[in-house]
């Protein structure tokens, strides 16, 4: 994957979106959402769920938010039901394999809110999920929505695992230009980190674009999050493990 690979594959913008439900399907879409959010991003480990944020009220200009969906079955519908969202506005669905449909065979999805320079209104979503039960393909994920912040991975001190995926969006919600600076590495060594890596994605013009990957001991340059939010990736192959990773980010 070369800097400029992308990690988003599907994109929506500001559309309602609707699917029919696939047929004979082995477990059925909820009758109706099992849980309801209105913050400013979160993590939805559930078979359905609506997002009502800022729904009927107003959302400060240049706001970011992101959601991070893992749902037990390998098939999600997505549902703008309602909107004030501008034309300068965007909603994007983010999926972990190709496809150009709004009904999504996987099972995780990354749901960013990017608002334009002027306030906007809020908006409700729904998803609901449906077909065969599905592993988790995110190992570990954390939405950083505060101005400034850090993680060590693992946490626990220890090595990480083989054949891990672990998701870290940075959104702050006070709008701003966050810099990410990487502290620590040691993660498997390869020539081009095919084996374990790191990788920095960066927002820019409708996209998660990667801007850095590093592995080994090499600690990359700080990264600039220019339009308030980026992605802090990590993937380790089948073997061979070390203990990590810290970062931080203002």
């Amino acid at each position: 994957m070369n800097p400029t690979s992308r990690i988003i594959l599907v994109t929506c913008l500001f559309a309602v979106v609707t699917a029919a439900p696939q047929p004979n399907q082995e477990r059925p879409e909820d009758p109706e959402p099992g849980l309801s959010v209105t913050t400013c991003g979160g993590n939805m480990d559930v078979s359905s769920a609506s997002i009502e944020f800022q729904l009927g009220g107003s959302i400060r200009a240049d706001m970011r938010c992101v959601w991070i969906v893992q749902a037990p079955y390998n098939v999600q519908r997505f549902t703008l039901v309602s909107s004030g969202l501008k034309e300068t506005d965007g909603l994007y669905i983010t999926q972990s394999t190709p496809g150009q449909n709004v009904t999504l065979n996987t099972r995780s999805v990354m749901i960013t809110l990017i608002v334009g320079h002027e306030p906007s209104l809020g908006f409700k979503m729904e998803y609901y999920a449906s077909g065969s039960p599905v592993s988790p393909d995110i190992t570990s994920h954390a939405i950083f929505s505060t101005a400034k912040g850090n993680l060590t991975y693992p946490s626990n001190g220890g090595n990480y695992r083989n054949d891990e995926i672990a998701l870290f969006p940075i959104a702050p919600s006070v709008p701003g230009q966050p810099t990410v600076r990487i502290t620590r590495v040691d993660v498997e060594s390869g020539s081009s980190c095919q084996f374990d890596s790191v990788r920095i994605y960066n927002w820019f013009e409708d996209d998660y674009l990667q801007v850095a990957i590093f592995c080994a001991y090499t600690i990359p340059t700080s990264v600039t999050l220019q339009d308030g939010a980026g992605v802090v990736f990590f993937s380790s192959d089948f073997s061979v493990t070390r203990t990590g990773f810290d970062f931080e980010y203002e």
